[in-house]
């Protein structure tokens, strides 16, 4: 009998389990026992802290799960949280997944395509708000070329990442998601490959340092505040292609003396008086 009480007790052990959050090495998951996923969540009490690595894999009772996602407020409030790393495994990040995480310093990952297929839908998802230094393979990314092998950068996916000093984006590339580069302060230059058709809103607002940009020829449209108060900026040139500027979009370039606007552009949203205002910037008009 206690031999058969015995039995039930470890079979029933795992199963138990599946409701509940588990520890392994440090770290607090929710497994997903059907598709063999995990997500890392929060602890039960107290706060992660110091430098945090998520592995590809765990094991649970000799079953193997994927690390797919990171839950909703997962590091959330971890004032001692200095570093994470996010393996290429996990597809999605939750909702203020990082919330006041105010002392980190650094973000890891080993491929960047794997990063901008993350669908952040909030900067506090995003670790690089709070750590504004992006690390590939041990190596700060300065001068970020984004590969051939991704063809979208989505939300959020570069936000507050301080620490870029260079972008370029391949041919491959269509579209450039909202807030993808918002307050990139050391960003300097940004080249835009000509397979990108839309450049979205807030894209690189406050890139108050940036310089240099240039577009590439298949851009239709620029969003809403995209490159809203980048105050080092004082040349552009907007191809052919583009149709539409949006609200904002280059309001407050304080040091903006020529923009050239082709007679393609149909619709200039409202607040972009600041450049035509201004009287020594150099403006080709839309047509009437």
């Amino acid at each position: 009998m206690k031999k058969l009480l015995l039995f039930l007790v470890m079979t029933l052990l795992p199963i138990v389990a599946w409701g509940d959050a588990v520890e392994i090495d440090g770290i607090w998951y929710n497994l997903d026992s059907t598709e063999k996923q995990a997500e890392v969540t929060k602890k039960p009490s107290g706060e992660y802290s110091g430098a945090i690595v998520i592995p590809e894999k765990i094991i649970y009772y000799d079953t193997e799960y994927s690390v797919t996602s990171i839950g909703k407020s997962a590091f959330a409030f971890c004032s001692g949280l200095t570093s994470i790393t996010i393996p290429n495994s996990v597809t999605s990040i939750g909702s203020e997944a990082f919330a006041f995480c105010n002392g980190m310093t650094s973000v890891h990952i080993s491929d960047l395509e794997a990063w901008c297929k993350i669908p952040f839908n909030r900067y506090e998802s995003n670790p690089l708000y709070y750590a504004h230094h992006l690390y590939m393979n041990g190596i700060e990314i300065t001068n970020l070329v984004i590969p051939d092998s991704v063809t979208s950068i989505g939300n959020y996916a570069f936000y507050g990442c301080s620490g870029l000093t260079s972008v370029t984006i391949s041919n491959n590339v269509t579209s450039i998601g909202g807030y993808a580069f918002y307050g990139c302060s050391g960003l300097t230059s940004v080249t835009i490959g000509n397979s990108v058709k839309s450049i979205r809103y807030y894209a690189f607002y406050c890139c108050s340092r940036l310089t240099s940009v240039t577009i590439g020829n298949n851009v239709t449209s620029i969003g809403d505040y995209a490159f809203y108060e980048c105050r080092d900026l004082s040349s552009i040139t907007i191809p052919n292609s583009v149709t539409s500027i949006g609200i904002s979009a280059f309001a407050y370039c304080s040091g903006l003396t020529s923009i050239t606007i082709p007679n393609s552009v149909t619709s200039i949203g409202e607040y972009n008086q600041e450049i035509k205002g201004k009287t020594n910037v150099e403006i080709i008009p839309v047509s009437a």
